[in-house]
């Protein structure tokens, strides 16, 4: 139980660290800095938890996506520093949580404009690693009594393509929900098992929606042949791999993970090569190690560390609170009260 706790603390705390290291050797203020990555990833989070709080004291539950839109609509609103729109999220209170620096504008003007997209109607072309944010929370989200596999592939998917339409972004998102759930849910780290899934995964369950499928599968298959290979170093594999679109950081994200030996020496590494990718990365080699993994001196320096540690065991935790139950948690429905919706 406390093994995956961790896990989950890991996962969302490495990912906030990842994409502090990777936006540039300057601190700010002393802080490790979140960026739209980090913030994304936790109000989709957030909205779940709205979400999973209102099926389980109402008896019913919309689309968990809509959560997600809610939410995610709430965050740029906040960058837009429209403060008159409601706050359903608690995180939304936290001092810096919303602070303004978002790497994709674009997914700015989707959720303040009411254009959020959907898989088969594309807001965008949008095509960045801030699709695979809400592949992130997705991925803590899996709970077999909660949703299957499957029902976690889709939702991750379609959160994704809320912002991003480019398919290969939101199939990326996809890819990464399955593999956070093995890790986190199952305990799996074979990381070049996962990569192979992921691509199974995708052929399966989308490939023949989305002729985007094979662009996906290819850069996972080249990540593992990489990783296999002893005649291409590091550095230029993660270049060869071409991380900047949701798919390439996919892959920079799984070979690193398939050849790492050391966690401060693979982020860093990952930072210097994949910029705030290394977002990707950091939620990766953080559910498979746990948050004693991270060097205290980065946490110590994360912007919102206690606010992505306390939303990471609610993930964990899930809603104490059922429909009709005597035992009511006060704490719980302060953050996550249904009424809010």
């Amino acid at each position: 139980m406390e093994r995956r706790r961790n896990a989950y603390s890991g996962c969302l705390l490495g990912l906030a660290v990842g994409d502090g290291l990777g936006s540039g050797p300057e601190r700010e203020n002393g802080f490790l800095p979140l960026s739209s990555h980090s913030q994304m990833a936790a109000y989709a989070c957030n909205g779940l938890l709205l979400g999973v709080t209102r099926g389980q004291l109402d008896g019913a539950m919309a689309p968990p996506v809509r959560y997600v839109a809610q939410a995610l609509t709430e965050w740029a609103r906040r960058q837009r520093f429209d403060r008159e729109s409601p706050v359903r999220c608690w995180i939304s209170r936290s001092p810096r949580m919303d602070f303004r620096r978002c790497q994709e504008p674009g997914v700015l003007d989707v959720l303040t404009e009411g254009r959020a997209g959907t898989m088969e109607d594309h807001s965008s072309s949008l095509s960045g690693a801030g699709a695979l944010m809400t592949g992130v929370a997705a991925g803590l989200f899996y709970d077999p009594e909660r949703l299957s596999r499957k029902e976690i592939h889709r939702l991750a998917a379609e959160a994704a393509a809320l912002t991003h339409g480019d398919p290969a972004a939101f199939l990326s998102a996809a890819a990464m929900a399955h593999i956070l759930s093995r890790i986190l849910f199952d305990g799996e780290e074979d990381m070049s098992l996962l990569t192979w899934e992921a691509g199974q995964m995708l052929r399966s369950r989308f490939g023949r929606e989305y002729h985007q499928v094979r662009r996906v599968r290819e850069k996972l298959k080249e990540a593992r042949n990489l990783a296999r290979s002893k005649r291409i170093g590091r550095e230029e594999a993660i270049e060869k791999l071409g991380c900047v679109r949701a798919e390439g950081v996919l892959a920079g994200s799984m070979y690193c993970a398939m050849t790492d030996r050391d966690f401060t020496q693979t982020m860093e590494l990952a930072a210097k090569c994949m910029g705030q990718g290394a977002a990707a990365l950091g939620a990766v080699l953080g559910a498979k190690y746990g948050e004693e993994c991270i060097p205290e001196e980065w946490l110590e320096e994360l912007e919102c560390r206690s606010v992505l540690q306390e939303l990471a065991w609610d993930m964990f935790r899930g809603c104490p609170m059922t429909k009709g139950d005597r035992v009511f948690d006060i704490e719980w429905d302060e953050k996550y009260n249904a009424d809010q919706l």
